[in-house]
């Protein structure tokens, strides 16, 4: 199996783990602490609107990187970048893919049952500062930027692109929605920590920060 064969296989299983992994991560938190830890936002909202459309891809890649296993031609529907699909660029992608991967398990880990997919009406329980919010205040958007790259690299194509702008204005959108939040529930603290750490770890003067 060469490189390419390899990263077709490789797409469907990661997007099947990933879909097992929060519906199984979801069961799992309701069964612990009695409630729901997913929240899509008022009817309307810029949270219910962009999670609609975030889900809606999501589950079109998925899809898109199981039918394309058995039928490679699929790839031609897809507007697929040609001069971009080498074993090399793929390769590039799996290893963007890997390091989401990690970074999302990491953080899923290290917030155990403090994770909420979206943010209720009432705001997250408890400021969370340490680990990976330490270094950017939303790793996990970080951590599925990089999936979406490594998603793009691993499948260059008009779809894949596509995939990729909406993801990324859908994070910033609820990276607002959460910074509001935190903000309205913790007040002076949150704005301390907004003031020291970036809401995504960006190197030296690119760091923009939120000034109280």
């Amino acid at each position: 199996m060469d490189v390419l064969d390899f990263g077709r296989a490789a797409l469907a299983c990661y997007f099947t783990f990933i879909a097992v992994f929060y519906t199984a991560k979801l069961f799992a938190l309701r069964a612990r602490t009695g409630r729901s830890h997913e929240h899509r936002g008022s009817p309307g909202s810029a949270q219910r609107v962009g999670r609609r459309l975030f889900n809606g891809f999501r589950l079109a890649i998925w899809g898109v990187c199981v039918v394309r296993v058995p039928y490679p031609g699929l790839d031609a529907a897809l507007g697929r970048f040609d001069p971009l699909y080498t074993p090399a660029v793929v390769a590039s992608g799996l290893v963007f893919l890997v390091a989401s991967l990690a970074l999302v398990v990491y953080t899923h880990s290290y917030m155990s049952e403090d994770w909420m997919s979206g943010v209720s009406e009432e705001g997250p329980r408890r400021l969370i500062t340490g680990g990976p919010f330490a270094a950017m205040r939303h790793p996990l958007f970080v951590a599925v930027a990089l999936g979406q790259i490594g998603f793009f690299l691993a499948l260059p194509s008009v779809f894949s692109l596509v995939s990729l702008l909406v993801g990324l204005s859908v994070l910033r959108v609820q990276a607002y929605v959460e910074d509001r939040a935190l903000d309205a529930r913790f007040g002076a603290a949150w704005r301390d920590y907004a003031g020291r750490v970036p809401a995504f770890a960006v190197p030296g003067p690119f760091r923009r920060k939120v000034r109280g």
